[in-house]
């Protein structure tokens, strides 16, 4: 392993569990391309418990850190697999980047789209790649289905997308990993950003990249958060609800419905019309695809999830599907960390990186602009910053 990639995990709270429960798949799965060399997180107990099962799937313990410029100083990483709060994403990037580090972030790639620029404006002035934590169009279900839309075009050219998710679910605001989810200037907005980053994610995966979108949401939950970070106790302000209408370059037009404080009967689905049928997918409706889906054509035949995954990967060669399931690997998570890695190691373009990262989060900005401003907007001027009064009062305190 003396010439595999040296990763240090940056943020080893929640989310970096699924980080390294993938790359123990991976490792599993006989890969040695990279290794965990540092573990860096303020709470010195959480970068603790990561090491320890780090070192229970490659042998060694990475030191620990509790300040990122001793990390960086220390040379112990080639990059940083960042798994932070979404208002740490550009506070950690600038410097780990000035530092030397190659920089992978979870989504979404900054607080907002200043942000976002100014990391990849990082990345590019030290010469190292940027690249975006986006995990669901990663998985078999996910590549598959996009396959069939876009390139196969199973059910001929889509005319019409609608997502909805309503029930009565309110935030769990005592728990750590929910307080800061419900204030907009450590989050940069509700679930159209958070969850919503996926479905943006994928949708302009699947279709290219909106024209103009109108977008109303209501908060319905004002609940103080006690003792949020950054903030002390302070009311929530986040969307709970949000009713948008997406119209793509492409000519497509999408529907995005969603409450967490409708009350009664809750509704879940997506489904994807075309001119010789539908792709369902009733199971996880923000992240599309990610567990599969099913076809109904227009004929009413059926065709089930794993059949369309099945001719999806008869139409792969070795050599891509070595690249997009490593190792057999078919956890987003391992993947996304190894095309990191592998990038870093051929000094290649990481399959999202963070224009992609940019572009995607510039759906859901979208969407937050239109809602404020209570009038349609186009994506090209919330994408270039021609319009960004909703994200002003985030970056003005966050001095970017």
């Amino acid at each position: 392993m003396s010439d595999a990639v040296r990763l240090a995990l940056v943020g080893c709270g929640g989310i970096a569990g699924a980080h390294v429960k993938a790359y123990k798949e991976l490792h599993n799965g006989g890969c040695r391309d990279f290794l965990y060399t540092a573990c860096c997180d303020i709470n010195e107990a959480n970068a603790q418990q990561r090491a320890k099962e780090i070192a229970d799937i490659q042998g060694a313990a990475p030191p620990v850190f509790t300040d990122h410029e001793k990390m960086i100083k220390a040379g112990v990483a080639d990059g940083a697999d960042c798994c932070l709060p979404h208002w740490l994403h550009h506070v950690l990037a600038l410097p780990l980047l000035e530092g030397g580090l190659h920089v992978m972030l979870e989504k979404p790639l900054g607080l907002t789209v200043k942000a976002s620029k100014k990391i990849i404006e990082a990345g590019k002035k030290a010469k190292r790649i940027v690249a975006t934590a986006e995990n669901i169009r990663r998985y078999q279900g996910a590549r598959a289905f996009r396959w069939a839309i876009a390139e196969k075009k199973m059910i001929g050219e889509v005319r019409g997308a609608k997502t909805c998710q309503v029930a009565n679910a309110p935030f769990k605001y005592e728990s750590y990993t929910m307080k800061w989810r419900g204030l907009t200037m450590l989050t940069g907005g509700g679930m159209i950003m958070d969850s919503g980053a996926h479905y943006a994610d994928m949708m302009i995966h699947m279709f290219g990249e909106p024209d103009e979108i109108l977008c109303l949401s209501r908060n319905y939950d004002t609940r103080v958060i006690q003792d949020a970070p950054v903030f002390g106790s302070v009311p929530a302000d986040v969307e709970t609800s949000w009713d948008a209408i997406l119209r793509f370059k492409s000519g497509l037009v999408a529907t995005w419905t969603y409450s967490r404080a409708f009350y009664g009967q809750p509704m879940k689905f997506a489904r994807y019309y075309g001119t010789e049928g539908t792709m369902v997918d009733d199971k996880i409706v923000f992240h599309p695809f990610q567990n599969g889906g099913s076809v109904v054509f227009a004929d009413g035949r059926q065709m089930s999830s794993e059949e369309v995954v099945a001719e999806h990967l008869a139409s792969l060669s070795d050599e891509k599907k070595s690249l997009l399931f490593p190792y057999g690997c078919g956890n987003g998570f391992g993947v996304q960390t190894w095309d990191f890695a592998d990038a870093i190691r051929k000094g290649r373009k990481p399959e999202m990186d963070g224009e992609d990262g940019l572009r995607s989060k510039a759906l859901s900005e979208t969407c937050f602009e239109s809602a404020a401003a209570g009038k349609p907007v186009r994506y090209d001027d919330v994408l270039s910053g021609k319009v960004s009064a909703f994200q002003d009062p985030i970056d003005a305190y966050w001095k970017l």
